[in-house]
């Protein structure tokens, strides 16, 4: 896993593992996991669209657990109406909760809405359903979810 995000454990020896970014997975998901080239073991969550991918073309699952690490990095898109200082408070709203921005992305006003992708490293997982009611708190914010990358292959 990446330093400083959470720690899960695959039943395969000596694999590297690496958390899918199409469905960033955090504890307590259910997760599991495929065997990718090079060792790698990718894991994602239970849900994503490239764990049925996978398993319809015969791909073996890999059991995943999650280790003791409570830290975790989690990707968040915001969905709200434009309006002045939108991203001030929003940033504001998650530096609060204690919350470090990893990476944010935000996309050119559309019909007036504006969309928000944040990478964020959580000292806890179990505050993310806290951090995403925080944001969701904000004024012109309608919308919270974890991102769902549709088009990624699983690489």
């Amino acid at each position: 896993a990446r330093p400083g995000s959470a720690s899960a454990v695959v039943d395969q020896p000596g694999a590297s593992v690496r958390l899918a970014g199409c469905c960033t997975p955090v504890p307590p998901d259910e997760v599991t996991g495929f065997a990718v080239r090079g060792g790698v073991v990718t894991v994602h969550r239970l849900g994503c669209a490239a764990v049925d991918r996978m398993k319809s073309v015969g791909r073996a699952e890999v059991g995943v657990s999650w280790g003791d690490t409570t830290e975790c990095r989690v990707t968040l898109v915001a969905e709200s109406f434009g309006r002045p200082h939108l991203l001030a408070d929003l940033t504001e709203a998650i530096a609060l909760e204690g919350v470090a921005i990893v990476s944010a992305t935000v996309e050119p006003p559309s019909q007036q809405r504006v969309r928000h992708t944040y990478t964020l490293q959580l000292p806890d997982a179990a505050h993310l359903p806290a951090l995403m009611r925080a944001m969701r708190n904000v004024p012109g914010v309608f919308d919270v979810n974890r991102a769902q990358h549709q088009a990624a292959a699983a690489r």
